[in-house]
């Protein structure tokens, strides 16, 4: 069963999509693309957005998928595409937080945030907080942001001694620890969206094509070189998120990739959820500082 997106008395429903030039955020694009919703990706290269574009257009025959550019490492960029985005489009129906990178090395934006924590953390929490007004306005509506598998999920924590994981930095457990934090970020989000028409979930996407592996270590490119005939070019599990009635008033959730409800919500500590919210509101306040 699929939602239909007049439901919403919106002339047209827009799906805003992080990282929607590869991997995941692609994937999410192409199939809410053959569904025929407005697709709006972010990204950080022009050329690399028409071209994701372009190819699915052509694939799906929807043409009507726009990009707006923004650096998703910088919380001004951040700030800067949400204006955009108000400015440019009346409704948001989806925010498909999909973006990720990995990164070998420790390295600080200029805003003093790590790379991999600013990328694959603050963005999802930045951009989702600087879009909360619009997604309130245009309930129900629906955020939903990657994690990844549960198995990787199931002893989440998050350290609070050390958030960015500065002190003796590994790009693969920083990604994790991001990975973390997305997971009780999404439920933290739910808890204060009650009452509201819009609905906070996670989801692990399940083997996607994806050049996420590119900057890993030698191990990690290995393991994707053995998952790469499993790999799939659309994410079912987000189009089912973004799109199926089935999940209309489900809110604070993990969902597999094979839809099936992982009861880490049962887990979930609100204090942390609490304290990592301040936290991050700490650190973007801090990048304003940085910049004035």
């Amino acid at each position: 069963m699929t939602m239909n997106p007049n439901k919403n008395n919106l002339k047209n429903p827009i799906f805003l999509i992080t990282g929607g030039t590869s991997g995941v955020g692609k994937a999410t694009a192409i199939g809410l693309a053959q569904k025929g919703a407005k697709i709006v990706i972010i990204s950080r290269h022009a050329e690399q957005s028409q071209q994701a574009l372009e190819e699915i257009a052509q694939r799906t025959g929807n043409d009507t998928g726009e990009y707006l550019i923004a650096d998703l490492s910088l919380q001004s960029s951040i700030r800067d595409v949400a204006d955009e985005f108000k400015r440019k489009y009346d409704n948001l129906h989806v925010l498909a937080n999909c973006a990720g990178a990995i990164f070998k090395e420790k390295q600080m934006t200029k805003e003093g945030i790590e790379r991999s924590f600013a990328i694959n953390y603050m963005s999802h929490f930045g951009l989702t907080t600087q879009l909360l007004d619009i997604l309130k306005a245009s309930g129900p509506s629906r955020i939903i942001t990657v994690t990844g598998n549960p198995s990787f999920l199931k002893n989440a924590k998050v350290n609070f001694d050390d958030l960015q994981y500065l002190n003796n930095f590994n790009g693969m457990r920083a990604t994790a620890h991001a990975m973390y934090a997305r997971l009780f970020f999404t439920f933290e989000l739910a808890q204060r969206l009650q009452g509201e028409k819009v609905t906070s979930n996670a989801f692990n996407p399940g083997v996607i094509k994806s050049s996420l592996t590119a900057n890993s270590p030698w191990y990690i490119k290995l393991l994707g070189t053995f998952f790469k005939p499993f790999q799939k070019d659309i994410c079912d599990i987000t189009t089912y998120l973004s799109t199926s009635e089935e999940v209309n008033d489900v809110s604070g959730k993990f969902f597999d990739h094979d839809r099936k409800i992982v009861p880490f919500h049962e887990k979930f500590d609100p204090a942390i959820g609490k304290k990592l919210w301040e936290k991050s509101e700490q650190l973007i306040q801090n990048t304003v500082k940085i910049l004035e």
